[in-house]
């Protein structure tokens, strides 16, 4: 369990900003209130006060970006908060307030999704992802000569539907308030019509997938099995991309992983690119993926899909290139090597692929199992929560508090 609950627990006045869509944050203050800690919130839009009305302390931001800063300040002052929580530590608002923290040297916690999945959520100190301190806290640690047993935890039952439900819901109420909330800006730079008609068209193309693609890959499967790299696609306009990347952009990376695939992959090797479920409303790669293959040369050897078993499709590869999505840690989970494009915290040697792109088709490397058992040790007892956003949150239940050591007299 995250390391960094102890600390948040240290708090008197905890002040919740932008939670994830839906009620966890609600849960988060209500759990709070059970350890005497004073929850305060801040709405954004009118997405965020719909989930978020009931409690006390409920604040809302209506003025411009630029004025958030000074705003922030003021407020933490006065009420006198310990500690700040969000969920994504890039969002705009969000970096603001983690350097207000700075300079009033408060705690700033960030919620993210799992490291580790389907049964956690991440949960750290000072920020996550490539921000995340684990690296410096694993070096640290010392390393077992043994594998290490597998994690125990709870089934967390994350409901896709609630998910779905809490978006709808979330993006219908900020269209509603967009007057309430005037000068709002949304880190995705979408309007809430325009994230309504995305999710919908995600759900047809769900329904379409489920009917069409399956076959396609067991035909794929029977044809190609260990004969295939996996290229991860991610969310078009994800942080992960637009901060801890360098090409910014999910086209250039799609075109440049199939030129070195066809420069440097042997002629029997073929290529999947598999399209992240998140964005299959928002972006759709038929057209580029189909110029790509005839520029490069590699018509048939390359394969896009998107709603498939990806425990499946990475068992039976013989590598996975991403630029840093914590598939990578699935990925090797399963011992298939791993080549980062991007920056990710288990980019690590022994683990991934240091080797340029160009070498990774033809010498992939070996994933090293026992260090791989370690790290994923580490990274669970420092950042992880067994729990879910849209399902069950165990570690609220779980949670004990630290135990202090007395010295008999």
């Amino acid at each position: 369990m995250s390391v960094h609950l102890d600390a948040l627990l240290s708090s008197k006045k905890v002040l919740l900003l932008q939670g994830p869509m839906g009620d966890f944050f609600s849960q988060l203050a209500t759990w709070l209130k059970t350890k005497k800690i004073e929850p305060y919130k801040l709405n954004f839009n009118g997405g965020d006060w719909l989930y978020y009305h009931h409690h006390k302390n409920v604040f809302n931001y209506r003025g411009r970006m630029g004025d958030f800063s000074l705003w922030l300040h003021d407020f933490l002052l006065e009420h006198q908060i310990d500690s700040l929580v969000c969920f994504g530590d890039c969002r705009k608002y969000h970096r603001i307030a983690n350097q207000v923290a700075l300079d009033l040297k408060l705690q700033f916690f960030a919620f993210e999704e799992g490291y580790i999945r389907p049964n956690y959520i991440t949960f750290e100190q000072d920020g996550v992802n490539f921000f995340s301190n684990f690296t410096k806290h694993l070096l640290q640690q010392i390393e077992s000569n043994q594998q290490l047993p597998l994690d125990h935890y709870i089934d967390v039952h994350n409901d896709y539907a609630k998910l779905i439900r809490s978006a709808f819901c979330y993006y219908l109420a900020w269209s509603f308030c967009v007057f309430v909330y005037p000068h709002y800006k949304h880190h995705r730079g979408m309007t809430p019509l325009f994230e309504l008609y995305c999710w919908f068209l995600s759900g047809l193309r769900r329904i379409k997938n489920y009917h069409l693609e399956t076959p396609r890959f067991e035909r794929f499967l029977e044809q190609h099995s260990k004969q295939y790299y996996v290229f991860a696609l991610q969310v078009h306009n994800d942080f992960q991309i637009r901060i801890h990347s360098d090409l910014k952009r999910m086209e250039s990376y799609i075109e440049h992983v199939i030129e070195s695939f066809s420069l440097n992959a042997k002629p029997e090797h073929h290529l999947v690119l598999k399209h992240h479920p998140m964005d299959r409303g928002y972006r759709e790669y038929s057209r580029l993926i189909k110029d790509c293959t005839k520029k490069f040369n590699v018509v048939g050897r390359v394969h896009y899909f998107c709603d498939i078993h990806l425990p499946t499709l990475l068992k039976q590869s013989l590598g996975m290139v991403t630029i840093n999505s914590t598939t990578g840690i699935q990925a090797l989970f399963h011992g298939i090597p791993v080549k980062v494009l991007g920056r990710a915290l288990y980019d690590l040697p022994r683990l991934t692929s240091q080797y340029p792109l160009s070498k990774f088709w033809h010498q992939p490397g070996v994933v090293d199992k026992v260090y791989f058992s370690h790290f994923r040790h580490q990274l669970i007892e420092y950042s992880q929560l067994n729990g879910a956003y849209y399902g069950v949150s165990a570690w609220m239940e779980s949670y004990q508090e630290p135990v202090l050591e007395t010295v008999e007299s």
